[in-house]
């Protein structure tokens, strides 16, 4: 299965999750070049990073909660449903979660770097 295919079938919360990671690069390429460009930079916008890798790990689990009540609601009216199918959709409800996972990781990561290389810089 490729990467296309994973992320259609996470759903409509891995676009949310999209756009926040898509914020956290935004800010963290404007922090970098900012540091590389001024030789200096401030710690504007930094907590955007933190804000957008939090949002996205939390959409990414909304929509496991979600998936799994709707999957849980669905199996509930269903006369008779095969195991294979209730694995089926168990495996995909984590995608969404795994992708606010390492959206989640990049920002934390990124947040933390560029605080201490501005901090550093500030001091010299």
């Amino acid at each position: 299965m490729n990467l296309f295919k994973l992320y259609q079938a996470g759903g409509t919360f891995m676009h949310f999750i999209s756009i926040f990671a898509l914020i956290t690069l935004v800010v963290v390429f404007l922090k970098a070049r900012e540091l590389i460009l001024d030789k200096k930079g401030s710690l504007k916008l930094l907590d955007l990073i933190l804000m957008s890798g939090s949002l996205s790990l939390a959409i990414g689990l909304l929509g496991q909660i979600i998936g799994i009540v709707l999957a849980l609601a669905a199996i509930r009216d269903a006369a008779d449903i095969s195991p294979q199918i209730v694995f089926n959709g168990a495996i995909v409800s984590f995608y969404a979660p795994i992708w606010g996972f390492i959206v989640f990781i990049f920002s934390i990561l990124s947040y933390f770097i560029l605080k201490e290389v501005i901090r550093n810089k500030k001091k010299d």
